[in-house]
């Protein structure tokens, strides 16, 4: 027998596979920082790609906000910020004109360490902190883009003199991957926003890793231009959230360096054909709601035969994220949920398709009621999960994806 480690929450749990059933564990090569994470950033601040350098951007009687996305790991969030606002002091900038906004998008909080992070910092001391959520009120009408998202952004951001934003560069299943811009969108904008840009991935072939004719990606493009951005930071992390590189600059220009730097290393091998496969979200960053962490069965609805069993790991402290579970968990044909589209259902549609061809487990702090209305079975532990999964199966071949948001297996 063989425990098989799996990011869930903050923390991690087990399951335990029998050696001969088991597959592989589709897991990347795991990458070391060559540096200490200040110093990367730092580098990549003092050397920035199509922008000024920071001083040559602060004029005047200067108010800077700074968005930072509110899914990045505490630790790289802070690695950040902290020489940024040290910079501005040195530039006599007040810390009363710099403002940290935290871009939660359609999040109801902010997650609750990166907060305690940024609370605890020397550096950030006198700082004005800003929580961006689904609640705030606060909003610029930006104009709305060819594809007619309109632009309703956070004002504190809107009406700053420096605009700065930061985000890690990892897969993405609306944009093929993330970066600065998501602190953009969705996390400076309104829920309304956030809906109408979002109903663009019903629109032509919108892929994990693939930004070519993604609707998604013009769109945000397009919006970060309407909205402002005077220098953007691409933050590029291992699967284990490890700073590996950072970019500093223009941009888009900054975000095609993130991705190249980035390379093949989200890629892992899989075999097709699994009588089960096991699969965590990839822990707090993915699987604090339903919302988010339901993109991480899309490869294993690939990857598992028909029939087979698909067991979800993913914590949801904060609940379903989207009414659409609970209003549209009815419907089956997708056809009918693009026609009733609202904000979750591109989401719903990956859950669907997944409990069309296997057994849904799911192992979260959701209670049942809220999620067998979807078709998912709950189960306590992973054990628990994997138990019954291959109760009375006859092939148990298990496939482990530890990572499920954050890598794309290719089958073999």
């Amino acid at each position: 027998m063989v425990e098989c480690w799996l990011p869930y929450g903050n923390t991690e749990v087990y399951v335990t596979i029998d050696m001969k059933d088991l597959l592989s564990v589709a897991e990347p090569t795991r990458q070391e920082p060559p540096l200490p994470p200040k110093e990367v950033v730092s580098k990549a601040l003092s050397e920035p790609r199509g922008s000024k350098k920071l001083e040559e951007l602060v004029g005047l009687d200067c108010t800077v906000a700074i968005a930072v996305e509110g899914t990045t790991r505490p630790r790289n969030a802070i690695a950040v910020l902290a020489p940024i606002v040290t910079q501005l002091v040195n530039l006599i900038v007040p810390k009363e004109k710099i403002t940290v906004i935290v871009a939660n998008g359609v999040r109801e909080r902010s997650n609750n360490e990166l907060i305690k992070v940024l609370k605890a910092s020397e550096e950030l001391k006198g700082v004005n902190l800003v929580e961006h959520t689904r609640f705030t009120t606060e909003l610029s009408n930006m104009g709305e883009t060819r594809q007619k998202t309109p632009l309703s952004i956070n004002k504190v951001y809107t009406e700053a003199k420096l605009k700065i934003v930061v985000g890690e560069v990892e897969v993405d299943s609306y944009t093929g991957f993330r970066g600065a811009h998501t602190a953009i969108i969705p996390g400076l904008a309104s829920p309304s926003t956030v809906e109408v840009h979002r109903k663009l991935v019903l629109k032509g072939e919108v892929k994990p890793g693939v930004i070519e004719l993604n609707s998604l990606k013009e769109d945000v493009l397009e919006a970060v231009k309407l909205t402002g951005c005077d220098l953007a930071v691409q933050l590029v992390p291992n699967t284990h959230g490890k700073l590996l590189a950072a970019f500093a600059g223009a941009l888009e220009e900054t975000w095609g360096q993130a991705i190249y730097a980035l390379g093949a290393s989200y890629q892992v091998n899989a075999e097709v054909g699994a009588d089960v496969v096991v699969v965590s979200a990839g822990g707090a960053k993915y699987d604090f709601d339903l919302y988010s962490a339901a993109w991480a069965l899309q490869a294993p609805t690939q990857l598992a035969k028909k029939g087979g069993a698909i067991i979800l790991l993913a914590e949801c402290p904060e609940g379903l994220g989207s009414e659409s579970f609970t209003t549209l968990a009815h419907i089956e044909q997708q056809s009918e949920l693009e026609r009733r589209y609202a904000l979750g259902s591109e989401a719903l549609q990956v859950v669907k398709a997944a409990t069309a061809k296997c057994q849904i487990y799911l192992v979260s702090s959701l209670p049942k009621y809220m999620v067998e209305p979807l078709g998912i079975s709950v189960a306590r532990t992973a054990n628990d999960a994997y138990e019954n999964a291959v109760d009375g199966r006859r092939g148990r071949r298990t496939l482990v994806i530890p990572y499920g948001c954050s890598t794309i297996p290719s089958s073999t």
